[in-house]
């Protein structure tokens, strides 16, 4: 038997699955079930009195919008992780990663590592202690990823972002919240950057 989901635990549920299939979208989507007031107030949906609703994609503006916010959230929760995390914590924030270190690129799979990228962005924010800022960060997830971009595989970055993801866990390690914060705002302007330049080399060749 599944368990019984309260409106919160509905709302959840359907909001969680509808980032799924956003992420996959080009154009807007008909959205057939019933008005989604709450999704709406997030900007997953646009509502269109009688005639149902669309389902979103994340603008290229809005992906770099959110990047903005992101480095300033991921600097703060960073500078707070290497304050608050344990030498366990930091274990695991390793072993996120750890199939993906000394393995030669073309062997790594950048689905995987996408994968291991939210996870590891997901513990940061959890070890941070902030409630607050944790629900900042997840009122923001229907921007936090784009699949159509393919970040991972359309920028190449895998090995940068291991680099950089592993310097911050040794920040974290080290207890050196300054260096910690500094290196997750290094590393979010550096994707906001190659989006940046990805954007207008797909520009100049249409």
């Amino acid at each position: 038997m599944q368990p019984k989901l309260d409106a919160q635990g509905v709302f959840d549920a359907v909001n969680e699955h509808l980032q799924t299939i956003r992420t996959d979208l080009t154009e807007p989507l008909r959205v057939r079930e019933e008005a989604l007031i709450r999704l709406e107030s997030v900007g997953m949906i646009s509502l269109r009195p009688g005639r149902g609703a669309l389902l979103m994609p994340v603008t290229d503006a809005e992906y770099l919008e959110w990047l903005q916010i992101r480095e300033l959230l991921e600097g703060l929760a960073s500078r707070e992780a290497a304050l608050n995390a344990s030498q366990r914590d930091v274990d695991n924030l390793l072993a996120i990663f750890a199939p993906f270190i000394d393995q030669a690129p073309q062997d790594a799979s950048d689905l995987d590592y996408a994968k291991a990228n939210v996870a590891f962005h997901k513990e940061i924010m959890r070890l941070c202690g902030n409630s607050l800022l944790i629900r900042v960060w997840a009122s923001f997830g229907h921007l936090q990823t784009s699949f159509r971009r393919q970040t991972i595989s359309r920028l190449h970055r895998q090995d940068e972002s291991l680099a950089e993801h592993l310097a911050l866990i040794e920040a974290i390690r080290n207890r050196d919240a300054d260096l910690a914060e500094s290196l997750a705002q290094a590393h979010v302007r550096a994707l906001a950057h190659a989006v940046t330049q990805a954007l207008k080399t797909s520009v100049h060749q249409k």
